[in-house]
């Protein structure tokens, strides 16, 4: 999480320097050009509008950083915090969004995110908790993959059923093996080999039942992937 941490907020910061590096130099040619008798008005609002473009590129990378320190805030008070909120698929998206980038371009993979639901259908519990488990099985996703695989495709869509949500997490990996699917949300079992300890897929199934109301699923075929569902409850907003 600390790698991940890093790597968002490094290019933002690297991004800011330069922006301030490139502000410092507009102010040096303003300066520099006010007794310049051949310098023109239009000079004078070209060296503003560069600016105002760069200002502007400052505010989407300071915004960004927020939004990186705010979601990886909400993560690292989830085991302590059990309040219960309503929040819409579109935060809960941007969070896992966020919080993944680092580590799907490490595995060389991608992420298409869908969300086709609005933003008057809400969800209530701990979002936190919710992208802790969404991150999860994303990662057990990029793992199910083989390591040599050049197109590490995830597909993360949310939709509406009813008075339901429905949140999938799809991947076109190896597949659960029939012994795995036995045990996968009734104890501690691996589906990664040696990389994992199994110890997500049965907590998150566990939360999910237990603090959302809701269920985990899946549909599985071995050597065309598995996607994962989430069912849960909406709260409307009256």
């Amino acid at each position: 999480m600390i790698g991940g941490i890093a790597h968002n907020l490094k290019t933002p910061i690297f991004s800011v320097a330069g922006g301030l590096e490139g502000l410092s130099d507009l102010i040096d040619e303003y300066d520099a050009s006010i007794d310049n008798a051949s310098v023109t008005n239009k000079d004078m609002h070209d060296i503003a509008k560069d600016m105002k473009e760069w200002i502007e590129k400052l505010k989407d990378h300071i915004s960004y950083m927020s939004d990186v320190i705010t979601a990886v805030k909400g993560q690292t008070t989830t085991l302590a915090d059990n309040s219960s909120i309503q929040f819409s698929i579109s935060e809960l998206f941007k969070r896992v969004d966020i919080l993944m980038k680092h580590e799907i371009k490490n595995a060389l993979a991608s992420l298409e995110i869908e969300n086709h639901v609005s933003d008057n259908d809400l969800l209530a519990g701990n979002i936190n908790s919710l992208v802790q488990i969404i991150n999860n099985i994303i990662s057990n996703s990029i793992e199910a993959y083989e390591s040599n695989a050049s197109n590490k495709k995830i597909e993360l869509t949310a939709n509406k059923n009813n008075n339901e949500i429905i949140i999938s997490v799809k991947d076109y990996g190896l597949g659960i093996s029939e012994i795995a699917q036995k045990k996968l949300f009734k104890e501690m079992i691996t589906t990664k080999g040696k990389n994992g300890t199994g110890l997500g897929m049965f907590m998150s199934y566990s939360n999910i039942k237990a603090h959302f109301n809701g269920n985990l699923t899946y549909e599985t075929e071995l050597g065309k992937g598995t996607t994962f569902y989430i069912i849960l409850p909406i709260k409307n907003i009256t």
